[in-house]
C-alpha cells in the first residue's frame, strides 16, 4: 500500500507546472504554464503610492509574436479588461493591459504594464 501512495505521489508531482517568479520595479509576476495556458498572478504599484493592482487567473495561449516564445491572453468576461502576457525570447516577461482599473486602486492604475525579469 505504501508502495502504491508513494508512486501516486511521485507521478502527481510529475504533472504540476513550476510556477516562475519575476519581477519589476514595484510589480511581482508569478507565471505557471501549461498545456495551451497559462496560470498568473500579478501584483504591482507605482512606488509609495497607497493603491495596488492584483489580478489572478488563467490565459489562453495565442500565436506567438516576432521576439516571443509564447503569448497568451486573459479577457475577464465580467469586465472589458485584457491582459496579453508575453514571453520573450530574451526570457523575461512583457506584461500590457487594456481596461483592468476594477483590479487596482485608484492610483496603482497601469503599474500591472512593464517588462518583467526572472528572479
Amino acid at each position: 500500500m505504501k508502495k502504491i501512495v508513494l508512486t501516486l505521489l511521485l507521478a502527481s508531482s510529475f504533472t504540476m507546472a513550476h510556477a516562475a517568479e519575476y519581477v519589476k520595479q514595484n510589480g511581482a509576476l508569478s507565471l505557471s504554464t501549461g498545456s495551451g495556458t497559462a496560470e498568473f498572478n500579478i501584483n504591482a504599484s507605482h512606488g509609495n503610492a497607497s493603491g495596488v493592482c492584483n489580478m489572478e487567473g488563467i490565459a489562453e495561449s495565442v500565436g506567438a509574436g516576432a521576439g516571443q516564445r509564447n503569448r497568451w491572453v486573459y479577457s475577464d468576461s465580467s469586465s472589458a479588461c485584457v491582459a496579453v502576457i508575453s514571453e520573450l525570447k530574451d526570457g523575461s516577461v512583457y506584461v500590457m493591459t487594456r481596461n483592468c482599473e476594477n483590479y487596482c486602486g485608484v492610483s496603482a492604475v497601469g503599474s500591472m504594464d512593464g517588462n518583467y525579469r526572472e528572479q
